[in-house]
């Protein structure tokens, strides 16, 4: 088989590869991002965990409002 054909099998397969693993990525990230909306719906939370001796019912960074922190833009 000349090297031609072997360098152009090669290619494929690597193509073919990453392909595969693009489309692996894709799946796993989906499926986590599921599972958190799901828990999220259920008022559970799969990715935190309060940290020992923090009690669920602490006062959050904005006061006792209830809300929670957030991130604002300036703009131009």
């Amino acid at each position: 088989m000349p090297v031609r054909e072997q360098g152009l099998r090669r290619v494929a397969a690597v193509t073919t590869g990453l392909a595969v693993a693009g489309v692996v990525g894709s799946v796993a990230v989906a499926t986590i991002a599921r599972a958190d909306t799901q828990s999220a719906k259920a008022g559970t939370s799969s990715t935190s965990t309060p940290t020992a001796g923090t009690p669920d019912d602490s006062p959050s960074l904005s006061g006792s409002t209830g809300q929670q922190p957030h991130a604002t833009s300036g703009g131009s």
